[in-house]
């Protein structure tokens, strides 16, 4: 009897690539994302004295926003990298309040309801087993407690990644297609998920928001600095290859947008509930 292999494992689920960009992702990011931390924050509507978990934390633009309006922040984040960005981000912020731990979001080292509130920015969308990360958020926040998690609306309201997305297939036609949007990208199904677990009061709140950029070009420069999945095919095609292909997507974005200023939608789905107090 031959043992059947087991699936090849998604490379964005482990911590490498992301440590590769975690530099250039903090600086492309940190600010980028700024407006939607804060969304995030006004629907987790944290009390003062909270203590609040950051799944999948990054260089910590929600942690260093949050840490203000609470009690204290646990940050945690499977890439190293990213970690040491965050403490720096802290240090230089002075948030004696927060804690950055490297530490996988599915597998959380903390006892049951340690937390009031946990939260993740596009990060628990990721994992490799969803529900296994939402339910390990269930476990550590108290009955009554907040989770909020982000993910990316679809391509087509989300340009800000679709339009380079778009031109990289024009570029290289042969790259994987999606068939349709992808689980987290339906309100409706982030809900679900929710619900399934056992979340109350579940709700989904829509962010959009306009980023403008000076040319193409600064736009193809963020794509890149920020993107896990750019440094692989970078990797997979080669440096020569690679750059080619970057030509050809840079082209295809300036035949759609033109050679000056301009603007692209950012739209993300951010989705709200609660550990019922039955829980306790």
């Amino acid at each position: 009897m031959h043992a059947v292999a087991p699936p090849p494992t998604d490379p964005l689920t482990q911590p490498g690539p992301w440590n590769a960009v975690a530099a250039t992702y903090d600086e492309v990011c940190f600010a980028q994302y700024a407006d939607l931390a804060d969304a995030a924050i006004e629907l987790l509507a944290p009390e003062p004295g909270d203590r609040v978990l950051d799944v999948a934390a990054g260089p910590g633009t929600l942690s260093v926003r949050l840490a203000p309006r609470v009690g204290h922040v646990m940050a945690i984040d499977f890439a190293e990298v990213m970690i040491e960005r965050l403490r720096g981000h802290v240090m230089r912020s002075r948030l004696p309040n927060v804690e950055a731990r490297i530490m996988n979001g599915q597998e959380l080292a903390f006892e049951d309801s340690s937390f009031d509130a946990a939260v993740s920015l596009f990060g628990v969308f990721l994992f490799d087993d969803r529900a296994r990360g939402l339910s390990e958020m269930y476990r550590v926040v108290v009955p009554g407690g907040r989770v909020v998690f982000s993910s990316w609306a679809p391509s087509d309201q989300n340009a800000l990644i679709g339009a380079g997305m778009t031109a990289l297939r024009e570029a290289l036609p042969e790259l994987p297609r999606p068939q349709g949007p992808l689980p987290t990208q339906v309100a409706e199904v982030c809900a679900a998920e929710l619900e399934q677990l056992g979340f109350e009061q579940v709700a989904t709140q829509m962010f959009q928001k306009p980023v403008r950029f000076a040319s193409v070009a600064d736009y193809w420069r963020d794509f890149e600095r920020a993107s896990a999945p750019l440094q692989l095919l970078r990797e997979k095609l080669g440096a020569d290859a690679y750059t080619d292909v970057a030509a050809r997507a840079s082209a295809a974005l300036r035949t759609t947008w033109g050679e000056g200023a301009f603007e692209l939608a950012c739209s993300a789905i951010l989705t709200f509930g609660e550990r019922p107090l039955s829980a306790a």
